[in-house]
């Protein structure tokens, strides 16, 4: 008869992609690296969502989500999750610290705020004019967007980008619910006053994106 070997330590072995957060924190903590793919699979996608929409780079984007990552493993040890708690805000809060250290070593930032600027103002069922005609318009919503201060673009891109509320991005940047409402809020004015200097955006757009 042939004995089962448990996996050594540092060793991958197969794990169920249902078993919850917990669990798998657990097992990587314990140096199950197959436990840690399996969370990287699960949560890599919206990270890197976050990480884009705040640098507007995918090469920055996905060197910050590796990094983010890579400190999530070094410090699993620490995790104290709840039993079907979710992984995520944790992630988070060290995704956004990086890229707010990021953000302070930069002048300047490319790339795309679509998915943002789209979740503030959906326009289904526009003609191919119309859609060319909004698609100048988010860019310039999107430039907007990025002059923000960051902890103001931080909670702009949580609340629109993943639906996140007031308590869950509270939780995330682990910054009282109040504070995340002053910055939406003064977040929100500063788009207003820069989208209505901006000549190329009419005053019903203006409406459209900052009235939400």
């Amino acid at each position: 008869m042939t004995a089962t070997v448990a996996p050594a330590k540092h060793e991958r072995s197969a794990v169920d992609a249902t078993v919850d957060d917990a669990s798998l924190v657990a097992r990587v903590a314990d140096g199950d690296r197959g436990a840690f793919e399996v969370l990287y699979k699960r949560h890599h996608t919206p990270l890197f969502r976050t990480a884009l929409a705040l640098t507007r780079d995918r090469g920055t984007a996905e060197e910050l989500l590796q990094e983010a990552f890579l400190r999530a493993y070094r410090h699993m040890g620490r995790v104290e999750l709840a039993p079907d708690a979710s992984l995520r805000p944790w992630l988070h809060r060290i995704l956004i610290n990086l890229t707010y250290d990021w953000s302070a070593r930069q002048k300047t930032a490319a790339g795309s705020f679509d998915r943002v600027v789209e979740r503030l103002s959906p326009s289904p069922g526009l003609t191919p004019e119309g859609r060319a005609e909004q698609r100048e318009i988010q860019r310039v919503v999107a430039d907007a967007i990025a002059e923000l201060p960051f902890k103001q673009r931080a909670v702009v891109v949580l609340f629109y980008l993943h639906d996140m509320d007031l308590h869950e991005i509270a939780a995330t940047l682990n910054v009282p619910p109040g504070t995340v409402k002053s910055r939406l809020y003064y977040g929100r004015a500063r788009l207003r006053k820069r989208l209505e200097a901006d000549s190329r955006l009419p005053a019903s757009a203006v409406m459209r994106y900052v009235s939400a």
